[in-house]
């Protein structure tokens, strides 16, 4: 299934999840294409997922280090993971038999500075082709059918970016004949039929969230990280509209925002906390507030029903956990420190959690707090990647490589 059009927004998806709840609609599939899913709010509208039962194992593989999610479309599988030594290797499998049915490998440093390094960033699927940004700056288009290589590009080679202390991240957003990428100073755009360059904004170390697309009064905006600020652009010409500056310890702006409407979310780790603005599409944004209540280090929250759900703290810290905020205040609702520095998407009107331990727990959405209905643990630890929910199954990994795809009998 291909992306949701252009204009699609956080608040849209939400809408759409609290409408389809009211009534009885037979079972849903959905594939998971990019790394934040179809609308790029990390929301599932698919139904069909049990609020109970035990969790099966379907299929294991190994892939390497690394913290790239999975993504899922037309029957394929599309991960990465580093060998631990000099190569990166993108993996696709048989989404019903785990399979192999082809790897595409290329040299690539570990990159193990303050973690243990390996892949970070996610593929992208659109229909018969996959994209793919490695730390190091390597893109490449290639045959989904195949592995085959349809061209490649690099980013410091031949658009002299600076790479971001980490390697570049995020991943590729493709809308009409263009792919969008987090680099420089506020994104590229390449033709995706041939990486022919589109526009071109200026050097800069770039952030480490994907491309995010809204529309405003008919025209299409993208939003950018790079290490000072969240840049807002014209889609169409790369002309910036504006910048915020978002200064995070050491650089790292890495979660998406979040955008409902005429609001902007943004949120980032080490302390630094969350600020909503809002934005007519004319002139500056406005900050309506700003505080330390939430801070996505690396994942975005889902927002639901006007309430952001998302990992707050960072790694090893021990408040860390799960967490409710209020969007329109910013006021705390809620903490669950027994997750830690995991991860959360949601699926309708529950949530799909990955603790820092390994341990999935999934339950129901709601201000007043979160009870795990389903509680079993699937990994070992460190586990950071986003949980993917795709045609009733549910995909984890886990920073050595250790790959799990699931169901709840």
């Amino acid at each position: 299934m291909s992306m949701l059009p252009f204009s699609v927004s956080h608040v849209n998806l939400a809408l759409m999840v609290s409408s389809v709840s009211l009534f009885s609609l037979p079972v849903v599939a959905d594939d998971w294409p990019t790394l934040r899913g179809n609308g790029l709010s990390g929301i599932s509208i698919e139904s069909g997922l049990p609020d109970s039962g035990e969790v099966e194992v379907l299929w294991e593989a190994e892939l390497g280090l690394g913290y790239s999610a999975p993504v899922i479309s037309g029957g394929k599988v599309i991960v990465s993971g580093h060998d631990g030594e000099e190569t990166d290797t993108l993996f696709c499998f048989d989404e019903q038999s785990g399979e192999v049915k082809w790897k595409h490998s290329y040299p690539q440093p570990i990159g193990d500075l303050y973690f243990q390094g390996g892949t970070t960033g996610t593929a992208t699927i659109d229909g018969d082709q996959v994209f793919h940004l490695a730390r190091q700056g390597e893109l490449v288009c290639l045959s989904a059918g195949t592995g085959a290589v349809i061209w490649k590009k690099h980013l410091q080679s031949d658009f002299s970016y600076t790479p971001p202390t980490w390697g570049f991240g995020g991943s590729p957003l493709i809308q009409g004949d263009v792919v969008y990428l987090n680099a420089g100073e506020a994104g590229l755009a390449l033709n995706k039929s041939d990486g022919s360059v589109v526009w071109q904004s200026e050097d800069e170390e770039a952030g480490y969230s994907g491309p995010y697309p809204f529309e405003m009064k008919g025209t299409r905006y993208l939003m950018f990280t790079n290490k000072r600020y969240y840049v807002c652009v014209d889609a169409e010409t790369g002309d910036k509209v504006w910048e915020y500056k978002w200064m995070t310890r050491y650089g790292v702006n890495a979660s998406d925002p979040v955008v409902a409407g005429d609001q902007i979310f943004i949120s980032s780790g080490y302390g630094k906390g969350a600020v909503l603005l809002k934005w007519a599409g004319e002139g500056e944004p406005d900050r309506v507030w700003q505080n330390r209540n939430m801070s996505t280090q690396m994942n975005a929250a889902v927002l639901i029903d006007g309430f952001l759900y998302g990992i707050d703290g960072g790694e090893g810290k021990e408040e860390a956990g799960l967490k409710c905020l209020e969007m329109a205040s910013g006021d705390i609702k809620w903490l669950d420190t027994g997750i830690g520095h995991g991860s959360a998407v949601a699926v309708k009107d529950q949530l799909v959690v990955l603790t820092e331990e390994g341990t999935l727990q999934i339950g129901k959405v709601s201000p007043a707090g979160f009870k795990a209905t389903v509680s079993q643990k699937v990994l070992e630890p460190r586990v950071w990647t986003v949980p993917v929910f795709a045609n009733g199954r549910i995909y984890c990994r886990n920073a050595s490589g250790n790959f799990v795809v699931v169901k709840l009998k």
